[in-house]
This record gives structure tokens, C-alpha cells and sequence, in this order.
């Protein structure tokens, strides 16, 4: 009975012993072909505009959120001061070009008179700050009535068709990736929604990894950045959210 007791004792623990090497290998194989996801934070080619002579604002076309196109008026200044200036400078170089015509002003003369137009002609267009892109406006800093000086920012638009992320790996990644290869980005909290990406850019030089990352082994680690644009015809991905992809990893 005993013997009989030792056996059933023996298989059990054999058979024990065996679901353990089971789920062992099966565990490896699972962590072996599972697939890393590399995280970064999506941003947008961003414009600060800022004011470029010293006046008070006038008019402000648009508000905060507004979709804008390049070259449309975003912001005007008064510039009081080089208007009453453009008088005068625009009566002395009338005058100064019918001398010439006849002989009675030197050219030096005039030819300084030409560059006070068209240095104060350049400040007359500056009064009027236009978007250089096509795009949305992210923010406005100033409103009317409010004086500005020259370097002071005015208003800011962004492009949210042009949207990229930066991705950090590790040195043994680099051969799996190459400029132009394209890639997939996934949203896992808009259930992984997939989006396009393309390798735009790869770091030559190594660095830390920066300090967003959470855990402080991985902030120790020298990673290689990798930039990827993504195609973004919805509008779904915005600056800031967070954007993950395999970077080069089965999908």
C-alpha cells in the first residue's frame, strides 16, 4: 500500500514537474516573439510670429482655433509713427525725382532718399503680420490696444497635416531601419487605430534617453532617435497625444 502511496507520489510530482518545463518554454517562446512597442509624443511644425517694429495693435483677424492660409492677414499694427514718416519720406523723394530728372540733385542725395523709402516702405509692411503657412491658429497673444515691441509674440499657427514623433532605440535596432521605410503608429486608446508613419530622420549620434521616460534604467540607456512622420488626412492625431509603433518588429 505504501509502495503504492510512493508511486502515486513519484508520478505526481513528475507530472507536476513536466506542466512546469511546459509553461517554462511556452512562457520564452511567448516573450520571445512578442512584439516591443516604442512610445513618442507627436508634435506639429509650429510658427511663433512676433512683432517686428515697436506700435500698439489695431485689428486682430482671427481667434484661437481658426483654420488660416499663407499669406492671410493675421494681426494689424497702427505703426501711427511710420505712416506720418511715409508722408514726408514719399514728398521728399517725389521732389527728389524731378531734380534728378533735371539735373539739380546729386545722386548720392538721392539715392540716400531712395533707401529712407524703402526702409520705411519695409515698416509699413511689417504692420501687417501674415501666416506663413497653412494652418491653425494655436495662440494669440496679444489684443488690440496692446503695445508691442520689435521680438515680442504676437500669434502662433500650427500645421496639423505635418505631424511627427520621435521614437528611441537601442543600437541593436538600427540595421532593422533605414529613411524613408515606412511604418505603422498605433493609438491603443482608440482601439490601436492604425496610422501610417515614414522614417524621415535617424540620429547618428547617440544620446540619453530623454527624461519623460518613466523608469530610471531606461533614462541611463544611449538610444539612437528616430523621426516619423505620420499621415494625418482625418485630423486624428494632434500635438502631445502619444503615438506607439513596432519600428521595424513584425507587426
Amino acid at each position: 500500500m505504501k509502495k503504492y502511496q510512493t508511486k502515486k507520489i513519484i508520478a505526481g510530482v513528475v507530472s507536476l514537474g513536466l506542466i512546469i518545463v511546459v509553461a517554462i518554454v511556452f512562457i520564452n517562446r511567448f516573450v520571445q516573439n512578442r512584439v516591443f512597442y516604442y512610445a513618442g509624443t507627436l508634435e506639429t511644425t509650429k510658427v511663433v510670429l512676433s512683432a517686428r517694429v515697436a506700435s500698439d495693435v489695431e485689428n486682430v483677424f482671427v481667434l484661437e482655433g481658426d483654420e488660416v492660409y499663407s499669406g492671410q492677414p493675421l494681426v494689424e499694427l497702427s505703426c501711427d509713427a511710420y505712416k506720418i514718416l511715409a508722408r514726408q519720406i514719399n514728398r521728399d523723394f517725389d521732389r527728389a525725382t524731378g531734380l534728378l530728372e533735371r539735373g539739380h540733385i546729386a545722386d548720392a542725395e538721392y539715392d540716400m532718399l531712395m533707401r529712407n523709402k524703402q526702409d520705411n516702405d519695409l515698416k509699413l509692411q511689417w504692420c501687417v503680420i501674415k501666416s506663413p503657412i497653412d494652418g491653425i491658429v494655436v495662440n494669440k497673444f496679444r489684443e488690440v490696444g496692446e503695445v508691442v515691441a520689435p521680438g515680442m509674440m504676437v500669434v502662433s499657427v500650427a500645421n496639423p497635416y505635418d505631424i511627427w514623433a520621435y521614437f528611441y532605440v537601442p543600437y541593436s535596432m538600427l540595421y532593422k531601419l533605414k529613411v524613408g521605410q515606412k511604418v505603422v503608429g498605433i493609438l491603443p486608446e482608440a482601439e490601436n487605430m492604425k496610422f501610417v508613419g515614414r522614417i524621415i530622420k535617424i540620429s547618428e549620434q547617440a544620446e540619453f534617453t530623454p527624461k519623460n521616460v518613466q523608469t530610471r534604467d531606461e533614462r541611463t540607456r544611449l538610444v539612437y532617435g528616430i523621426k516619423v512622420q505620420f499621415e494625418n488626412p482625418n485630423l486624428v492625431l494632434k500635438s502631445g497625444m502619444v503615438i506607439e509603433s513596432a519600428l521595424g518588429q513584425d507587426e
